[in-house]
């Protein structure tokens, strides 16, 4: 992944406007389709058995994560669910949180773990929620596609990542804190 990584307090909720409702990545995004979604955060990583790279969404236009007083403090997210509202203005409205506006389309992830830590764990139950209320969100210009050859072929050529200069610039806003 080309991208970066960083902490924030627990808001509980993210709202969306992404490729959705299920995670997707570059080489795996046809039967995602952008809308606006809502979604229990930090993702949870109890999807797969052998931890790895998971709760990815492209095509991120804006991204809200706001406090909720239905957070499930395990950490566990639920399927998004699309959201019918008619702007982001009412869609933030009475709600406290941070508002992530990507100047081009990004790819996003939020965890409890950093990626280290889940390269590291062999197994599922190695991956021992920390006792903090902070979590990580990953914004990324860009990350390989799916398929490593483990258990199954390559990634295509067209999906990997290759040096370069890549550019990631983004608006973070304060919303409803006085």
């Amino acid at each position: 992944r080309v991208g970066l990584q960083f902490t924030s307090p627990c808001m509980g909720k993210a709202c969306f406007f992404a490729n959705g409702p299920h995670e997707n990545y570059s080489d795996r995004r046809y039967s995602a389709h952008a809308g606006v979604y809502e979604v229990d955060t930090p993702s949870s990583l109890d999807t797969y058995v052998v931890p790895q790279e998971q709760g990815n969404r492209t095509g991120l236009r804006w991204l809200f994560l706001y406090q909720s007083s239905s957070y499930d403090n395990a950490g566990r997210s639920k399927e998004a669910t699309e959201v019918e509202e008619d702007s982001i203005a009412n869609l933030v409205a009475n709600k406290t949180g941070i508002l992530i506006l990507p100047e081009d389309l990004v790819e996003f992830t939020t965890s409890r773990f950093t990626d280290a830590e889940v390269f590291a764990a062999r197994h599922v139950n190695d991956l021992i929620p920390p006792n903090n209320d902070e979590y990580y969100v990953r914004l990324d210009v860009a990350q390989r596609g799916l398929g490593t050859g483990s258990c199954g072929p390559q990634t295509l050529e067209k999906y990997t990542i290759h040096g370069g200069t890549y550019r990631i610039a983004f608006w973070l806003k304060p919303v409803g804190y006085d």
